[in-house]
């Protein structure tokens, strides 16, 4: 018998550790199974866990200065890796593997462009996630966080690097980060059997599966899973919570700075976007559909990156608030087609169908007082005030399609599409720039508009249409983040730059360890205080469905009992913790819902 062999018969009773003695050729081996009830492994042993696929070992790591340390399990497959004619396909069940698996190290990150640097990163064998599980836990499973990384579709990892989960460890919180395909590889969508679309979210929702099946042996409860995400992540999470399979795996979601509902999140012109692309493949040639999916499944994969990115590069600076890699619908015949379709319509039409009807899910949700701010910067936008004055101009180049009712909804709702996004456009342009009585120049005030379409409205929206719900067994709890101190993520601005508050993916910094960040839970100035405010809330959610606002005294209650239409109960996390109910989006919050509701009461007859 091999030890392999040996182990996998090794009965283990009460959840403790079993060492198993084998004699062989003269030579004793030892073997460790880290159990889900497992509270005493000694950190001098790696950890071992047997899933369904294989045993992992995995290391401890040291959380310096607080006498804790925690269980890493890096690099695990969760589906077979999507290449030669499973690019662009559904992911399948990973292999199994019948030696110990080194779960040390971190798997690829997806084949991407960074977005700084702008050097090629990843490959396509990149469906991996990683598993951390805090040591000398007192329960015996512990609630999960399950954690998807933005990035526009377009970049960034589940490395520990960004987001280390040393903070969740000291709270007792099973920690799980992925990886999912990104750009054309996640998000082309020709509707068919070669290229179904939306693999990026069907890479999330078998990583949740494998998840469900596998983290009680790590010991997490496959129960009390919470799916939460940061802006293109925010938007997976959301996706996750609405659609039938995933939802049933769901416990409750957090949303940092997006959500399926917002403009850039979901993209129904997916066949114009591969057309755009099958041409640059070809140095501008016309191409069919059926062109686009021969080249994309021959190609070369850096060939397909750098049309991809040559696409995305040059319609998101054209228009700020689209991303052209997104979700979009798969409204192919499921009887006709191989591949199953997994969104077959807009994210809007999905909550109006009564997405909450079986296993409400809590949430928890929120924006940062200046989310688009560092994109200005980013952009050279700030350099060149005349570019800012030609977008006003032509608004259009920056306006939220979300205010215009989706193909699904508006079938949903009967609409007889009486208004256009060009008449849209223009009650938002007589709103904020042509009846300007402010003493904020359009300049200034076109910063502050940015805000509002590209996180700030359609936050405020779902909010919204979760209120109308009614449904208090699906509680939700909506933030305002507002610091920026030495914790803050953003690398572009400088505080004169980010003055008024937090840009977008500021809060990060006050959840997850990062390696250029020297972050201290402990310390008494602002930033340690946020990072224990934010963790405290964070995980209090993660367990027990509420956040606590310890210093509010429970005063932060779900918004569902907001008194007036358009305000929303939200805790303002600044420098002191306040909860307020108001406009989350400030004074034109009833202009923008006044808004969507016009566009969304003309019926057809």
């Amino acid at each position: 018998m091999t030890p392999l062999q040996l182990r996998r018969l090794v009965r283990i009773a009460g959840g403790v550790v079993v060492m198993v003695a084998v004699l062989a050729a003269g030579a004793v081996g030892i073997y460790f199974v880290l159990r889900a009830k497992d509270n005493k492994t000694p950190t001098s042993v790696p950890p071992e866990v047997t899933v369904g696929e294989g045993t992992l070992r995995g290391e401890w790591v040291n959380i310096p200065k607080y006498n804790k340390s925690f269980a890493a399990f890096r690099g695990i497959p969760y589906a077979q890796p999507p290449v030669g004619q499973l690019r662009f396909k559904a992911p399948l069940p990973p292999a199994s593997w019948f030696e110990v698996r080194d779960a040390t190290k971190e798997g690829s990150a997806c084949l991407q462009q960074e977005l700084l640097s702008k050097k090629i990163i990843g490959s396509e064998d990149c469906l991996y996630l990683n598993v951390y599980h805090p040591q000398n836990s007192s329960s015996t499973w512990l609630p999960v966080y399950f954690f998807i990384h933005g990035g526009s579709f377009l970049y960034g990892s589940g490395s520990h690097t960004v987001y280390g989960p040393d903070f969740f460890m000291l709270k007792d919180v099973v920690v799980v980060t992925i990886n999912y395909r990104l750009n054309a590889f996640g998000f082309l969508n020709l509707d068919n059997d070669a290229v179904p679309g939306n693999a990026g979210i069907k890479d999330q929702v078998a990583a949740l599966q494998w998840v469900s099946r596998n983290i009680h042996k790590f010991g997490g409860d496959p129960h009390s899973i919470t799916v939460g995400g940061q802006s293109a992540g925010a938007a997976s999470a959301h996706w996750l919570s609405l659609l039938s399979g995933p939802k049933l795996l769901t416990n409750g979601v957090i949303l940092e700075s997006g959500s399926a509902l917002h403009s850039w999140a979901y993209n129904e012109d997916n066949f114009d976007v591969a057309l755009d692309l099958g041409s640059r493949l070809t140095n501008g040639s016309t191409v069919s559909l059926q062109d686009v999916a021969h080249l994309v499944m021959e190609l070369p994969a850096m060939d397909i990156l750098a049309a991809a990115m040559s696409l995305a590069n040059e319609r998101m600076y054209a228009n700020a608030t689209q991303i052209p890699f997104a979700t979009s619908p798969e409204r192919r015949n499921p009887l006709a087609s191989r591949q199953e379709p997994l969104i077959r319509g807009d994210p809007e039409s999905y909550i109006l169908t009564d997405s909450m009807g079986t296993n409400p899910i809590r949430m928890l949700m929120g924006m940062n007082s200046r989310e688009w701010l560092a994109s200005i910067y980013l952009h050279g936008w700030a350099a060149h005030p005349d570019y800012m004055r030609k977008r006003i101009k032509n608004l259009v180049t920056a306006f939220p399609k979300s205010v215009v009712a989706g193909h699904d909804t508006a079938r949903y709702l009967n609409l007889n599409n009486a208004f256009t996004l060009e008449q849209a456009v223009d009650a938002v342009y007589q709103q904020f720039f042509k009846d300007n009585a402010t003493d904020c120049d359009d300049i200034c005030v076109f910063k502050e508009y940015l805000d509002h379409v590209t996180i700030g409205i359609d936050t405020n929206r779902l909010a919204e249409l979760r209120v109308r719900t009614d449904r208090l067994s699906a509680p939700t709890f909506v933030y305002r983040f507002a610091v920026r101190a030495n914790y803050s993520t953003s690398p572009l601005l400088d505080p004169a730059q980010a003055a008024g508050g937090a840009v977008h993916s500021d809060e990060l910094g006050y959840l997850w360890k990062m390696n250029r960040l020297q972050q201290d839970i402990e310390g008494d100035d602002l930033s340690s205080l946020t990072l224990r405010r934010m963790v405290d809330i964070w995980t209090t959610f993660i367990k027990h469905g509420h956040p606590e606002d310890w210093e509010n005294r429970g005063s932060w209650i779900p918004n569902e009992f907001r008194r007036k239409p358009g305000d929303t109960i939200f805790l303002n996390i600044a420098e002191n913790l306040t909860v307020r109910e108001e406009p989350i989006v400030g004074k034109s919050s009833p202009f923008w819902l006044d808004l969507f509701q016009k566009y969304r009461d003309y019926k057809s007859t």
